[in-house]
């Protein structure tokens, strides 16, 4: 829950910040759309939305290279851009609320889930600027630990459960590739979840559950590699 008045954003149970200044707080939350259109004056988040960039890409560079300290530049690149990719920054952005408090003009409120989901994938990059600008690397970086929860854990597999199982369907199968249902469920503590389900062709391979869509799928393609080990 954002609470834009007072400028206190909490986005999980335990994880919350107060900004000293609360205009950036708005700045961050005001899309390109609702100054154009008239509905607010401005500044828009685009400024810091560069900024978040910038500063997210730094987080999850230091968060890799504590985790994986023997990894290379490769793997490492990899993992940063799979982190960072706009779909989860939307997944992210959905889980915490962000299309309820950001401001956008008249043309985008009824837009299409796939253009709302782009405009809370900005919005979460100027909030992570915004954060940065009032409180500081230590602040962002926290916050950045706390909501990006799909950072592999040490001795996980670089490449990921899903590229691993597109790999071998791929060479099995003569080029062709798994496809995964996603469908948000609920778990027993209210919070918001994904289950999703991974098929080749018709046949069922797996199925799993995440705090993200991405975390879902790869949850789901880790049961289907161990199934395909434990067949061979």
């Amino acid at each position: 829950m954002i609470e834009r008045t007072s400028g206190s954003i909490t986005f999980v149970e335990g994880v919350e910040y107060r900004f000293r200044s609360r205009e950036l707080l708005i700045e961050a939350m005001t899309h390109p759309s609702a100054v154009k259109e008239g509905r607010r004056s401005g500044p828009d988040n685009q400024r810091l939305e560069y900024l978040g960039d910038a500063v997210l890409q730094l987080a999850v560079s230091h968060l890799l290279m504590e985790r994986f300290p023997e990894a290379g530049e490769g793997d490492l690149s990899f993992l940063r851009a799979e982190m960072v990719r706009r779909e989860n920054l939307a997944d992210v952005a959905s889980q915490v609320g962000l299309m309820d408090v950001v401001e956008v003009g008249p043309s985008l409120e009824s837009a299409p889930r796939v253009a709302r989901r782009t405009v809370a994938a900005d919005a979460l990059e100027a909030l992570l600027g915004a954060v940065y600008l009032d409180g500081g690397w230590d602040s962002a970086f926290k916050l950045i630990k706390e909501l990006f929860v799909d950072v592999p854990e040490p001795g996980a597999q670089l490449k990921g459960s899903k590229s691993s199982l597109q790999e071998l369907i791929q060479a099995r199968f003569n080029g062709e590739v798994p496809r995964y249902e996603v469908a948000e469920c609920e778990s027993a503590s209210g919070d918001q979840r994904f289950s999703a389900s991974v098929y080749h062709r018709d046949h069922y391979l797996g199925s799993g559950t995440g705090r993200s869509k991405k975390r879902a799928e790869e949850a789901a393609a880790l049961q289907a590699l161990k199934q395909f080990r434990e067949d061979e």
